[in-house]
């Protein structure tokens, strides 16, 4: 039987607490769901009660686009990387996870409830919806259907190389955001 990183199993851990869970992150109770205003709030301090840590942000996206933009000091684990690497997440910060529009990012959310942690937030639209609300300077990006990177873009992705300077397509843009 598989366990949880809190050491229960899925049978013990209460599935109709879990599916609340779950609920709450999808329907936005308890603010599971942050807008791009709230994050800003948060991450500049006022959206946080004194004393509670600084959020961690975690970006589940692909190692291309968070070389092309991310919001400085965040996290990077690749979504499909995520359940081996839970470890890396300090489980006793809040944990803001954003992705490209907000989709990978709540599936993190999921496997984080699913192991544990108990304060998690999706950026609903991710890191586009930022750079449509919050800061137009911010590169946007798009994957059209049916177009991916460049071969050897996805080689490099695969075997986690980094160059100072790429984008998705190669133009050579690398943009760090730059926060409240």
């Amino acid at each position: 039987m598989s366990t949880f990183r809190d050491g229960s199993s899925p049978s013990s851990s209460g599935p109709s607490e879990r599916a609340r869970e779950y609920g709450r992150l999808l329907l936005g109770d308890k603010g599971m769901r942050l807008s791009c205003e709230n994050m800003k709030e948060i991450l500049s301090g006022r959206g946080r009660a004194s004393g509670e840590p600084t959020p961690v942000l975690l970006d589940v996206r692909e190692g291309w686009e968070h070389r092309y933009v991310r919001f400085p000091d965040s996290l990077h684990i690749p979504l499909s990387r995520l359940p081996e690497n839970l470890e890396k997440i300090p489980a006793d910060h809040p944990v803001i996870v954003y992705c490209h529009t907000g989709v990978r990012s709540l599936l993190a959310c999921y496997l984080l409830l699913e192991n544990g942690y108990k304060t998690v937030y999706n950026l609903e639209g991710g890191i586009d919806a930022w750079s449509c609300e919050i800061d137009s300077r911010i590169p946007r990006y798009r994957l059209e259907p049916g177009r991916r990177p460049p071969a050897s873009v996805l080689e490099e992705n695969r075997k986690g190389e980094l160059r100072g300077h790429h984008s998705p397509w190669g133009e050579g843009l690398e943009k760090e955001i730059a926060l409240p």
